[in-house]
């Protein structure tokens, strides 16, 4: 037996004016063929896993094309070639499998159309029709609709936020996908929308929520069950947050059940305090002075590149330069015209620039910062293997990196568009992180996987951005309302209803 396998995820930030082709989808990397397996098998990734059950089971893999990413709306012209690529390989190889396996993310739009997800598996379903197994992975920060349920079997989502089970929904969808392949099971898949957007930060009461769903998936032996918070920077009909089980036959119940829990918890899911830049950097300094030893770190969730952001937002690092701290360090900001300044100059060089502040509207990511006698400490080619334990031993690259100091500030900059995930950024650019006392980076959790053993202490800035917390800065006109927290007076009964 053998399956189709492949891994097309994007999320999509629809506030973003910019938009993303096929160049900027592959920025970060991407795979075809062979090689998939040659760079996936044993790594912690969703392709990671259905690899390893595959490989337990004695089941052949035929690799399609895999890519990930994370920006603006996707060009339709990008979409269909991606589909063109997966359509290939299905079309050849009709006949030699007998089911597919494909990662996909949930929360992807390109410029026509709102469901990149839905718009893949028909393309899928077209050549293989009905009667052939289709199981997925999902981002917990997709926003679920019907159609994916109508056209995949099974659906298998992430848990946890930072992502650490990647794995693990990969291995379960490879599970059910050779059952479901053998006639052992019948895959169904049921979702239950709730009319709510949750930031994309996580509360100690939502990670009590995920424990408790965990549980009840276990005690009712449901393939899977899952609350997904959704992701709520992408205006579309079927932005949401959402429930739903896979199971052998229907199981309905047990979504509307779950989902009826978090509603009633749902002011406890939804967080919007949060500091500002200035805010965020006092408190460091007023830890600094109350602890002669231990490291500081503000993460800038209102620009996550990892939630289709810029990364060249100047408010944190602008408040870095202000105070000026001895031993501060931010890794990283996203600026090809730095970096190939600082590389034309040379290490030991110190020049003048114009930092950030160039792609998205100022109202959101800032204007430039105009920064003079910046030392040139570093010039990279950026590449490294991931060290977090989302993704750890897979290669990537910032693109060229150079590593800056201006006045107390070490600061890295990079041509590759990413968030940060762990000590690579700070690698590539010639900082040792762990010998600075107040540390900055671009990301909203994800970067707690590695970082929540280093460091002491940490704080979210939360200045105007495309992936702010305070969602009521954006203007909504395609979400379906009344939503929480848009909307006070909701009401959700989804046991009756």
């Amino acid at each position: 037996m053998k399956v189709l396998l492949g891994w097309f995820g994007h999320e999509t930030n629809t506030f973003s004016r910019r938009k993303t082709d096929f160049e900027l989808l592959t920025s970060q990397d991407s795979w075809e063929g062979e090689e998939i397996l040659d760079t996936f098998r044993g790594t912690p990734s969703y392709l990671g896993g259905m690899i390893k059950k595959a490989d337990e089971n004695g089941i052949g893999l035929i690799p399609t094309f895999a890519v990930e990413n994370a920006g603006p709306t996707v060009t339709d012209k990008c979409l269909d070639y991606v589909c063109d690529i997966l359509v290939k390989y299905a079309k050849k190889h009709l006949g030699e499998y007998q089911g597919i396996c494909i990662g996909l993310h949930g929360a992807g739009c390109s410029e026509t159309c709102d469901d990149i997800e839905a718009y893949t598996l028909k393309k899928l379903r077209d050549v293989v029709g009905w009667d052939m197994p289709i199981t997925i992975t999902l981002d917990l920060h997709g926003n679920v609709s019907q159609k994916m349920c109508d056209y995949a079997d099974g659906l298998f989502g992430i848990k946890e936020n930072p992502h650490i089970d990647y794995a693990t929904s990969g291995y379960e969808a490879m599970d059910a996908l050779i059952k479901a392949m053998k006639g052992e099971i019948k895959l169904k898949t049921e979702v239950v929308p709730m009319p709510m957007l949750v930031p994309v930060t996580v509360t100690k009461d939502y990670e009590d929520i995920s424990n408790y769903i965990l549980q009840y998936k276990k005690e009712h032996g449901l393939l899977d069950l899952a609350f997904f918070p959704g992701f709520p920077y992408s205006d579309t009909p079927t932005t949401c947050a959402s429930v739903f089980v896979t199971a052998d036959g229907s199981q309905k119940d047990h979504a509307q059940k779950i989902a009826k829990y978090i509603w009633d918890r749902r002011h406890k899911v939804v967080n919007i305090d949060s500091f500002n830049s200035k805010e965020a950097v006092d408190e460091g300094i007023k830890y600094l002075k109350e602890n002669d030893t231990g490291i500081f770190l503000i993460n800038e969730e209102a620009d996550n590149p990892g939630a289709g952001t810029p990364g060249d937002g100047t408010d944190l690092i602008r408040a870095f330069f202000k105070a000026n701290i001895k031993g501060s360090a931010f890794a990283y900001m996203y600026d090809p015209e730095v970096v190939t300044k600082a590389m034309k100059a040379g290490v030991g060089a110190k020049i003048e620039i114009e930092l950030g502040g160039k792609i998205e509207d100022s109202n959101f990511h800032g204007e430039p910062i105009h920064l003079e006698d910046v030392l040139v400490r570093s010039i990279s080619n950026g590449n490294f293997v991931a060290t977090t334990p989302l993704m750890k031993g897979i290669p990537g690259s910032f693109g060229y990196t150079v590593g800056l100091q201006y006045k107390n500030v070490q600061f890295v900059v990079a041509s590759v568009q990413n968030q940060t995930y762990d000590d690579r950024a700070f690698f590539v650019g010639n900082i040792d992180f762990k010998q600075m006392r107040l540390i900055g980076l671009k990301s909203s959790q994800h970067f707690k996987a590695f970082y929540n053993q280093y460091v002491d202490k940490i704080i979210p800035a939360n200045p105007p951005g495309l992936s702010t917390r305070n969602l009521k800065s954006f203007e909504y006109n395609r979400v379906i309302r009344p939503i929480y927290p848009l909307d006070e007076d909701v009401t959700f009964d989804p046991c009756n209803g």
